[in-house]
């Protein structure tokens, strides 16, 4: 038949089931869009608070319940999220001049 056995018997235990093979079937605890959106706006309105921040500020205010990591995923994936070091680096320069050769 030219089916590894391997093969074979994942579709025999497969057989019968909904297709849920793969990991693009969409899940129950997936975040909906409405979700998505008020995180951003959230954000927007809230723009000096860090995502641990917002997470919980959301939930004491009743606003949506997510995990922290739920929230960052959100804005990291929209660009909100800073470092918190954004100056440049200064590896490289050096702290007084060369001295000069004579």
């Amino acid at each position: 038949m030219g089916v590894s056995p391997s093969k074979y018997y994942n579709w025999q235990n497969r057989y019968g089931k909904a297709s849920e093979h793969n990991g693009l079937v969409p899940r129950d605890f997936w975040l909906e869009g409405w979700e998505k959106q008020t995180i951003i706006k959230f954000s927007l309105e809230h723009p000096l608070e860090g995502y641990r921040r917002l997470t919980f500020m959301m939930l004491d205010q009743d606003i949506v319940a997510v995990s922290p990591s739920s929230v960052y995923r959100v804005l990291k994936k929209e660009g909100f999220l800073r470092r918190w070091n954004s100056k440049p680096s200064r590896k490289g320069e050096r702290i007084c001049p060369a001295p000069e050769s004579a």
